[in-house]
């Protein structure tokens, strides 16, 4: 990509496999790499996991229930995204500390290329070839052994391309989707209006869904994209060879596309976002994502109505580097008598 690549730090071996995968490729290769994935992700599909999500879901509040005062990032968020997760992959209870970390580690350091970031890459991208050699020598009923299963030959290249598969698969599926339902969870508690009226009208939780993520998407930047020729965008000729990222953030607050762009409206009918992209590279887990955070989010408001910010929403942290704005803690009192002022600008 040259001297602008945004990965032109990381070591070859890292590169080249991060750069294989399906949002850093393009027909034939995309298409083949996609096709492989996508009957796992039809929507229909994704509907017969709503058991598993919510028993999952339910086995997590009721281990809150006890609790007054809980981080809902660390405790909960995380919780359902890792554990949804490796029930899908086929991941073992005592890899999901691991597995959550490193994931969390790569998007929070990808465009900064720390010595934290190397050594949590090499650490996922290890544990994907090693789960990957697991499902073939034992396969069971998971998304990694169907997919070790499509390829007729098991040799170096074939490894290759299921690692980084793998790789996305745990990333897109761990940190983004619990950033998704922790950004959730923090715009509903800091616009009390909206929290109440999601509460009067639970079927609203498919739109609220959607307007968080037009106002928080889990990640604030698109893919990188590399220009073939010269491109001219609103009067700037972007030349050929040039790395193009696009705000998501931007794009989902356009005013010439929403009616009201800076309000959080849980109403929100007309809502065609950016959040998931677009086009042959649009996020091939929409539906999973949606499952997870309706079902997380919805339980979490109906089991604990007087829940409550535990601190300013000033106070609350947000780390802005790497391809996500991540908030790294999300203190709440689940039982409390009074609340603590909020500010509808937490969270945007």
């Amino acid at each position: 990509m040259g001297a602008m690549d945004p990965l032109a730090s990381l070591p070859a071996e890292i590169k080249s496999l991060i750069a294989m995968d399906m949002l850093n490729s393009d027909p034939p290769e995309h298409t083949k790499r996609r096709k492989r994935l996508a009957p796992a992700f039809t929507g229909r599909k994704i509907a017969t996991l709503r058991p598993l999500v919510s028993g999952i879901v339910d086995e997590i509040i009721d281990a809150l229930d006890g609790r007054r005062d809980v981080d809902l990032v660390e405790m909960y968020a995380s919780q359902v995204s890792v554990r949804v997760l490796a029930e899908i992959v086929g991941i073992a209870a005592q890899d999901l500390e691991n597995v959550r970390s490193w994931s969390d580690t790569f998007v929070k350091e990808l465009l900064v290329v720390s010595d934290s970031l190397l050594d949590a890459t090499r650490s996922l991208l290890g544990y994907c070839y090693e789960l990957v050699a697991r499902k073939r020598a034992a396969p069971g009923d998971d998304l990694v052994s169907q997919l070790v299963s499509s390829f007729d030959t098991a040799d170096q290249a074939a490894d290759d391309e299921l690692a980084s598969t793998v790789f996305i698969l745990l990333i897109a599926g761990q940190t983004a989707t619990a950033q998704l339902i922790a950004k959730a969870l923090a715009l509903l508690l800091t616009h009390p209006t909206q929290l109440e009226m999601l509460r009067a009208e639970p079927a609203l939780i498919s739109s609220a869904v959607e307007e968080v993520l037009r106002v928080s998407p889990p990640l604030s930047i698109s893919g990188f994209r590399l220009t073939t020729e010269p491109v001219t965008i609103a009067g700037t000729t972007i030349p050929a060879g040039e790395i193009v990222i696009c705000s998501l953030d931007d794009a989902n607050r356009d005013e010439t596309r929403f009616v009201a762009p800076g309000e959080f409206d849980v109403r929100r009918e007309d809502n065609q976002h950016l959040s998931f992209g677009h086009g042959i590279h649009r996020c091939l887990g929409v539906h999973l994502a949606r499952l997870e955070a309706e079902i997380a989010i919805g339980e979490l408001i109906g089991r604990f109505p007087d829940a409550r910010l535990a601190i300013h929403s000033d106070q609350l942290t947000w780390v802005e580097r790497g391809i996500m704005r991540t908030l790294e803690a999300l203190p709440v009192h689940l039982r409390c008598p009074t609340s603590v002022p909020v500010s509808a600008a937490a969270g945007q």
